[in-house]
């Protein structure tokens, strides 16, 4: 029987050190034990270029494992995981069909286990990783998700934990389109990576990526970019010259950055004032309208966008609110209380008072930005005209 045998980038981008100094025979061993069943076993430390995902490559009997080696020192939770979606696409590119990748923990300096930690190994199992020694270094097994909607779920839960360290999101639009939402710079580009991939791994149904541009960076890496698209997903980037197309020619603005902006203040779709969770019939719904905005002559045309883009210039409503908002038979005072317009007829008050469970926004929502943007809606509007719905 052939020994297997291990090819491995010996060179680190950034450090002086080597990877023959880390990946000791012992280490090797192992992982060559769990992954072939045999002992013995060969090795190439290849000094041309460097090593890219921490990645080792395993041959044996014709099949190609790809390893990815965790890191010991954890400097940061995205720092830990930046090497693994880089692997997972050299593994997307093999053209061997007889392959499987695989995830190897080294002895950590750190914790390796917080909710955001787990959340990232449930991505990576989703995504077809096997995990060839968790039980040692996290003492549990991880369960891969078994659908989008549980991903949504996880990641919305771990937003509110730590709010402002989210770089992607998942929802679906009106069309039943699984939309990712992404930023492409430092750290946030291997995320964004490894959502897609492992969504793709359990979700049939059609798939955008919306490139949010962060800093000068506007494009997934290359490669990554490349085998997204190539396994069918719709790859849009969005920037600011497309932005102010947008925002030009439609009052509606369909923007992903809008979206994505919204997703980062207020979670996950879920309309601010029935509850309805059903993401195909959320929208964003603007508090200063983009018409108004756009009809302010004391702004140029980089500030109208930046107002039109602003996550605080917005709530997550159903179809059936956001058009009753849109039409100002709603109205939203600036402590957050929902009224209605009094001169409609009976039934339709009815309705409108008994399909709002939420008779108050959340204060969490009423920013001073928030506050500013009601302001500017409600002065072309009169109160006396609206009812307190109690």
């Amino acid at each position: 029987m052939p020994i297997p045998h291990f090819t491995i980038k010996n060179h680190f981008q950034k450090r002086h050190e080597l990877y023959e100094e880390i990946l000791t025979k012992e280490i090797l061993k192992d992982i060559c034990k769990k992954i072939t069943g045999q002992n013995k076993f060969t090795v190439t430390f290849d000094n041309i270029g460097y090593n890219i995902g921490r990645l080792a490559t395993l041959e044996f009997n014709g099949n190609i494992a790809y390893v990815s080696i965790s890191e010991f020192e954890i400097k940061s939770r995205n720092s830990f995981f930046q090497s693994f979606p880089s692997a997972l696409v050299k593994f997307h590119e093999e053209t061997n069909s007889n392959k499987a990748i695989f995830f190897y923990f080294l002895k950590p300096n750190g914790k390796i286990n917080t909710a955001y930690f787990i959340f990232m190994y449930r991505l990576m199992k989703t995504a077809g990783t096997i995990f060839l020694n968790e039980h040692d270094h996290l003492g549990i097994s991880i369960n891969p998700f078994n659908s989008v909607s549980d991903i949504i779920v996880q990641r919305d839960f771990n937003r509110g934990k730590n709010k402002g360290n989210a770089s992607s999101y998942v929802t679906i639009d009106e069309n039943g389109i699984l939309q990712i939402f992404g930023k492409t710079y430092g750290a946030n580009k291997y995320e964004t990576t490894l959502l897609c991939l492992a969504i793709y791994a359990i979700s049939s149904q059609p798939m955008e990526l919306y490139e949010i541009q962060e800093k000068e960076l506007i494009k997934l890496p290359k490669d990554a970019r490349n085998v997204i698209l190539s396994l069918g997903i719709k790859v849009i980037t969005s920037n600011l010259i497309l932005e102010r197309e947008e925002f030009e020619n439609n009052d509606s603005l369909r923007s992903p950055t809008y979206i994505y902006n919204l997703l980062e203040k207020l979670g996950d779709k879920k309309c601010c004032l029935c509850s309805c969770e059903i993401p195909q019939i959320i929208q964003g719904a603007h508090i200063w309208p983009v018409a108004s905005i756009k009809r302010n002559s004391a702004l140029n045309n980089d500030l109208k966008l930046k107002h039109a883009i602003n996550g605080d210039n917005g709530l997550w409503l159903c179809n059936n609110h956001h058009k009753l908002f849109d039409i100002n038979l709603l109205y939203i005072s600036k402590d957050g209380k929902i009224s209605y317009k009094t001169d409609i007829e009976q039934s339709h008050e009815d309705f409108v008072i008994n399909f709002i469970a939420n008779k108050q926004l959340p204060k969490e929502i009423l920013t001073p930005e928030f506050i500013s943007y009601l302001e500017k809606r409600n002065s072309l509007l009169e109160s006396t005209d609206y009812t307190l719905i109690i």
